[in-house]
């Protein structure tokens, strides 16, 4: 997983949007941070492959720092291939329109492809390997705030 984060080239001082910009140009496909307020039962973010972009949903009360984790994580499994590829709208006749159906409510029983353990446990190693790389940046980044409040101070227990 460090050989594919590594591949990445990431600049030094990448916040999120930086490293999804990374990703966008790495995948060629562009990447769309979306935050919003989950529903109950909802995870606490989801990636959407659309036609022509894939869409981080993240919960938008939540800190920093678990923002980061969850667009981190997200990314891990565009990186990893854990998503199919969608059809094209105007080339599969077996997609219905169901205007009835509240859009977010498909998105919540749908919601991403269930990944199984092993997925998830790839998508979480290497979106800590992403969040490492974010957490220890140094400069204004994101995450990179919280490097200084972790160091070890002579003397002190952090």
């Amino acid at each position: 997983m460090r050989a594919v984060a590594r591949e990445l080239r990431l600049p030094p001082l990448s916040t999120v949007e930086e490293l999804c910009g990374v990703v966008s140009a790495h995948l060629d496909r562009p990447i769309r941070i979306a935050p919003r307020r989950m529903r109950v039962g909802e995870p606490s973010g989801f990636v959407e492959r659309l036609s022509t972009e894939d869409v981080i949903h993240v919960e938008q009360e939540t800190s920093g720092l678990h923002r980061a984790h969850i667009v981190c994580h997200e990314l891990a499994h565009l990186l990893c291939g854990h998503l199919s590829e969608p059809p094209s709208p105007d080339e599969d006749p077996a997609l219905v329109e169901l205007p009835t159906i509240d859009p977010e409510m498909l998105r919540l029983v749908l919601g991403r492809s269930h990944y199984d353990d092993a997925a998830e446990e790839e998508a979480e190693v290497l979106g800590a390997e992403l969040m490492r790389v974010l957490v220890l940046a140094p400069g204004a980044g994101t995450t990179s705030q919280l490097a200084p409040a972790l160091e070890h101070r002579k003397g002190q227990h952090v």
